[in-house]
């Protein structure tokens, strides 16, 4: 009996190694196959990242598919002979007294708004021009003319849209160009503009002597915020904005900005 009760225990035993072993083999399948797709997944997202990235960050802002156009109405108001200096430059204000105080902290304020100086204009503080000049892989897809201009390498970002990152060119180099131009985008309107977001405005394109550079917004129609950025020759970079309290009236016509923007001169030493 012990002996019949000891071939049945091996037996037993055995089959029960079999299964576990069936097990184990069927199991380790299902894992390896398991990291294949994840692997491949992985893989996947890596090259579709640019198509994905920019993709998600149209959805997010809307903005970013309006591209500048040229401004339209070019005519220049009239101007009073008050003038306020910033950053090294003068500009002469509306003919229309509405001006009340220019101050210290680089506020022009009138009936309806104000025009404000954002901010001192460092380049080392700036969250575009800084981190490019220091990324390696920037340097290497942007043409090195947009590197050496601030006003070239606004332009090239403010002209791309989320639609030119196109899925079936992966990680190419034109759709990774593309990708960190249109980030670039996204991070100079909210840099110029907190609120840009909330309202597609449209961007347009404006030059006067040497200056050249970008209209965020039309000061003709609500909700009439502005931002203006504008280079010089020696690419100085110069901007301001042009809004006031939540549902205010219009601060300036665009014939009196066109002429304010006309105006705009380097402060002689």
């Amino acid at each position: 009996m012990e002996e019949q009760a000891l071939k049945w225990w091996h037996v037993r035993w055995g089959l029960a190694c079999r299964t576990i072993a069936r097990s184990a083999i069927v199991t380790g399948k299902i894992i390896g196959l398991l990291c294949v797709i994840a692997a491949v997944g992985c893989g996947v997202l890596y090259l579709l990242q640019p198509w994905l990235s920019s993709n998600h960050l149209g959805k997010f802002d809307p903005q970013l598919s309006i591209i500048p156009v040229s401004l339209s109405n070019k005519t220049e108001g009239p101007l009073s002979n008050s003038s306020v200096e910033q950053f090294g430059f003068e500009f002469r204000l509306p003919n229309t007294g509405i001006a009340r105080r220019f101050d210290k902290t680089g506020l022009v304020v009138f009936p309806n708004g104000w025009l404000e100086f954002p901010r001192t204009l460092n380049d080392g503080d700036s969250v575009i021009f800084g981190p490019v000049h220091s990324d390696k892989d920037a340097k290497k897809l942007l043409d090195p003319e947009l590197l050496q201009t601030k006003f070239k390498l606004i332009q090239a970002a403010m002209s791309v849209k989320p639609e030119q990152v196109k899925w079936w060119r992966l990680r190419s180099s034109q759709n990774r160009r593309a990708a960190l131009l249109l980030f670039l985008k996204f991070v100079a309107l909210t840099e110029s503009d907190s609120m840009h977001s909330l309202t597609v405005r449209p961007i347009y394109m404006i030059s006067s002597g040497e200056f050249r550079g970008f209209q965020l917004g039309n000061p003709d129609a609500p909700p009439y915020n502005t931002h203006i950025d504008l280079f010089d020759g020696s690419d100085h970079h110069l901007a301001f904005d042009i809004g006031g309290s939540e549902g205010h009236g219009q601060v300036l016509t665009q014939e009196q900005l066109n002429a304010m923007v006309g105006s705009i001169r380097p402060i002689s030493k």
